[in-house]
């Protein structure tokens, strides 16, 4: 008899904390709400990261390997304007399998030979510009994102800037009626999330921060979703810069969000100059340097009408700065390119001063369009460098980059993904 009260007793206290009686009827712990969205991100030491929305309040398991691995919260839902939750799991290297509610979900390969490039991808509404987000032939990033899919990358890398929804559509337009903006999860669901939700499980990511997501427009949705480093409510200006190592190939990720495209700052420039030790330290066969920011770039002044070069804009003054010195030049001279996004445009630089890699600008993928350049620019001076060739193509797009040889090709492709221009990396030159 003994026994069986300690049983019944040791039963209750195991139950207790799990049913509630309530007229009679038992409630249930909370169970996982379904999964709205998942990917796989690459960050800083060598991390693999699965990361999960859902609307509850309680992450799903990932299976790796046949195994469940429970996913940790990295921000739980909050009444209001961020009513998700979003979770995440590290995915070990040597891992063969990793899915999420079945759905399987992309390994990164060491050696990828399809990388997909997008930038600038937001609908922009402003008080002093206006894009139809409800048309898909005014904002075309859904489509992009739907044959960036069916391109199957190995890897995708945003350039930064996702969403530019700044004010509340206004009241006689059609083309962006009940669009949602601001730094709340509606927007960054419209602008990114939904429309790529066919990109977002096709391969692994590489997320760059833009200027758009700067402590003063956007951090919230950017340090939710797509940080790659541990979250923080505090709003960072300047995120650590970090290498993405595979075999051969080093990707160095600068968060440029700060650097001022035409102003000096010596404490910012001197900020970036400091990062020179952690992109010394690798030794891969290629190396691109990636950061929304272009370093040396000119674009046009669209509101200038003289076609002449007075409407010419060069940047970005705080990182020509920052990377003046002997030794940045050196560390630069080994990298291939330098990709970055900011201009709405598709545009490639080369240079005169023998060490200078290439600078690829790929951000066409959705908001308002740049002009090309219309000038002639061999010979132009931007900061201490003068262009020799240049590449300007205003359309919308994305960028896919393929072995050629022993360097690389990276194709200029529509929105449906025909090919428009490619260029190739080792001699900086492009061909229609």
């Amino acid at each position: 008899m003994k026994n069986r009260f300690l049983r019944s007793l040791l039963c209750w206290i195991f139950i207790l904390p799990f049913l509630v009686q309530c007229g009679g009827r038992a409630v249930e712990p909370p169970h996982a709400a379904p999964v709205i969205y998942k990917w796989v991100e690459l960050g800083p030491n060598g991390s693999i990261t699965a990361r999960a929305v859902t609307k509850g309040a309680v992450c799903p398991d990932a299976v790796i390997d046949s195994k469940p691995v429970p996913m940790r919260i990295r921000v739980v839902k909050e009444k209001g304007e961020w009513e998700v939750t979003v979770c995440e799991t590290d995915i070990p290297a040597e891992a063969k399998t990793v899915s999420i509610e079945s759905t399987p979900l992309p390994l990164l390969k060491k050696s990828p030979s399809r990388v997909l490039i997008i930038g600038d991808t937001g609908c922009r509404i402003s008080d002093d510009e206006l894009q139809a987000c409800n048309n898909s032939s005014a904002w075309v990033f859904p489509d992009i994102a739907e044959s960036a899919a069916r391109y199957k990358p190995d890897l995708i890398i945003h350039m930064g800037d996702y969403t530019y929804r700044d004010s509340l559509c206004p009241y006689e337009s059609d083309g962006c009626r009940r669009s949602p903006y601001g730094d709340n999860w509606d927007t960054w669901e419209a602008d990114l999330l939904l429309p790529a939700q066919n990109l977002l499980p096709a391969a692994p990511w590489i997320f760059l921060r833009g200027d758009r997501e700067n402590c003063a427009l956007n951090p919230m949705g950017w340090f939710r979703l797509l940080d790659p480093f541990p979250f923080s409510e505090n709003c960072e200006n300047f995120s650590e810069p970090y290498n993405v190592v595979l075999d051969t190939l080093t990707l160095s990720v600068l968060d440029s969000t700060s650097a001022n495209d035409d102003t000096y700052s010596k404490v910012k420039s001197s900020r970036y100059a400091s990062y020179l030790k952690t992109y010394e330290n690798t030794d891969s066969k290629h190396r691109w340097f990636l950061t929304h920011r272009p370093i040396w770039a000119v674009t046009e002044d669209p509101n200038i009408e003289n076609k002449t070069e007075d409407k010419l804009f060069t940047l970005n003054h705080t990182l020509q700065t920052a990377f003046r010195s002997a030794e940045w030049s050196a560390l630069l001279s080994k990298y291939e390119m330098v990709v970055s996004g900011h201009l709405h445009v598709f545009d490639m630089f080369s240079y005169n001063e023998p060490g200078t890699p290439p600078q690829f600008v790929i951000g066409n993928s959705g908001t308002l369009l740049y002009p090309a350049i219309s000038a002639k620019l061999q010979g132009y001076r931007v900061g201490l460098k003068t262009l020799k060739n240049v590449k300007s193509v205003s359309t919308f797009g994305f960028a896919t980059i393929e072995p050629e040889g022993d360097s690389w090709s990276i194709t200029l492709r529509d929105k449906n993904g025909k090919p428009i221009t490619s260029c190739n990396v080792g001699s900086a030159s492009c061909r229609q």
